[in-house]
């Protein structure tokens, strides 16, 4: 991507860790050799305090960050999700960002083009990017310029309702066109339930949809973005979801909606192709349900494979014009690297932690009595090995995203299909970018 980078005129930060130099001796003074006189110790390094913008509660792992740093105390702010980014962007452009800020993958590439974001290359420790998974460590970097520390992924599998399948001889299906049987079979056998549910205004789940299909929704060049949202593998994906939406199989709806979580919670919806992260929110919000959810891969879409998608994850990064990115730095590299942090955000978050060693921490890899005693991440930690490393995010995601909610919300009801809205997609993308003056091949 370097091309690209250069024409984007990425900027440079510092990282890495806060030296505090000492002097010899006891006293408040040292001679100076050859004068034989006194000169001044060196004044004490001057406290340094940052702000720190997340959506999830990081309150645990600021405070044992600032009992262990006294000289670099992080102040947390908990920002609505929902208006997370706007108000991010709004703050970098007025001068007003934080030291340190939660940037999702699919949006790292619009924040570097917006030159939102320092480069913290020069300063991370040299095997950093050794530490995560290769796809995700590729999702915070760019033309080996270092934009982000990974904190979380998400890979994806499929939460299914063990009871609703046993009850209507349901196997769990390992490939697509099983998913699209077992579902015309279940709306059969009792029209009251589904097999899921399609959000249009979902793109997070939609991009992990097509990723594990192998999609390349955006292409770097050498001087251009190649943009394909509509390309072949994603054209089959909603060619799949379009017929179970014909038929009646698959509702479509808003998730995380009272009337979806009903459904899941009562069975009258039978699964959720969703990430790790959504155990959290599945158990939280479905209580009822206790004992009845099991996870399994995704399915496939040819035999044999054991494909992926990735729906969320984030790194953290220092917006630009932070006046202390180095500090800034140091206590991202330590947010995300350091046992008792990560285990921290394990404990309270829920997340799938991006660090590998990490991943192996008995907190991460328990049995889930709410899942029936089920050591769910195990599937996840097989799916992370078949997420695509080669999928790249675009420089205009925000207004992207949009884009598919609305032309997705046209499709369901009634305004072509889903291969339709994505052709639409594709040429309003295409012309949001060069409005906006990205260079855009073909």
């Amino acid at each position: 991507m370097s091309g690209i980078a250069t024409r984007f005129g990425m900027a440079a930060g510092l990282a890495g860790l806060l030296l505090v130099a000492a002097c010899g001796g006891g006293g408040g003074a040292t001679e100076t050799p050859g004068t034989g006189q006194s000169a001044a110790a060196p004044a004490p390094a001057e406290k340094v305090e940052l702000t720190y913008w997340h959506f999830i509660d990081q309150t645990k792992m600021v405070e044992k960050w600032n009992q262990t740093h006294p000289d670099v105390q992080v102040t947390y702010e908990s920002l609505p999700s929902d208006t997370y980014f706007t108000k991010l962007q709004a703050a970098v452009k007025a001068g007003t960002a934080p030291d340190v800020a939660l940037v999702e993958y699919q949006m790292m590439n619009t924040m570097i083009a917006a030159d939102a974001l320092e480069d913290i290359s020069a300063h991370v420790p040299a095997d950093l990017g050794g530490r995560f998974p290769a796809w995700a460590w590729q999702q915070s970097t760019q033309a080996e310029k270092v934009y982000g520390v990974p904190q979380d992924i998400a890979p994806m599998g499929m939460y299914y309702r063990a009871d609703v399948f046993s009850k209507h001889k349901i196997e769990v299906p390992k490939t697509w066109e099983e998913y699209a049987a077992a579902a015309e079979k279940l709306h059969r056998a009792d029209p009251k339930v589904r097999m899921a549910v399609f959000s249009p205004q979902q793109a997070g789940q939609w991009a992990g949809l097509t990723w594990q299909n192998g999609a390349k929704w955006y292409t770097p060049e050498s001087e251009a973005w190649k943009v394909t949202l509509n390309d072949d593998r994603s054209k089959q994906v909603a060619d799949l979801w379009q017929r179970m939406l014909t038929s009646g199989a698959v509702a479509d709806g808003a998730d995380f909606s009272p009337e979806w979580v009903k459904g899941l919670t009562d069975g009258t919806i039978a699964t959720w192709i969703a990430p790790s992260w959504a155990q959290s929110y599945i158990k939280g919000s479905m209580k009822k349900a206790e004992g009845t959810f099991k996870v399994a891969p995704m399915p496939q879409w040819a035999d044999g494979q054991s494909a992926a998608g990735n729906w969320g994850g984030s790194a953290l990064s220092v917006p630009k014009g932070s006046k202390h990115a180095k500090q800034a730095a140091e206590f991202i590299t330590w947010l995300n690297t350091d046992p008792d942090a990560v285990n921290l955000a394990i404990d309270t978050n829920g997340i799938f932690p991006a660090l590998v060693s990490g991943q192996s921490s008995p907190a991460f890899t328990k049995e889930d009595a709410f899942f029936g005693g089920q050591k769910t991440q195990e599937v996840f930690l097989a799916a992370q090995q078949g997420v695509d490393p080669d999928f790249t995010w675009g420089p205009n995601m925000t207004t992207v995203f949009a884009m598919f909610k609305d032309e997705f919300g046209k499709a369901v009801n009634g305004q072509g299909t889903l291969s339709d809205a994505l052709d639409r997609v594709q040429a309003r993308a295409v012309e949001d970018m060069r409005k906006q003056g990205f260079p855009v091949a073909g």
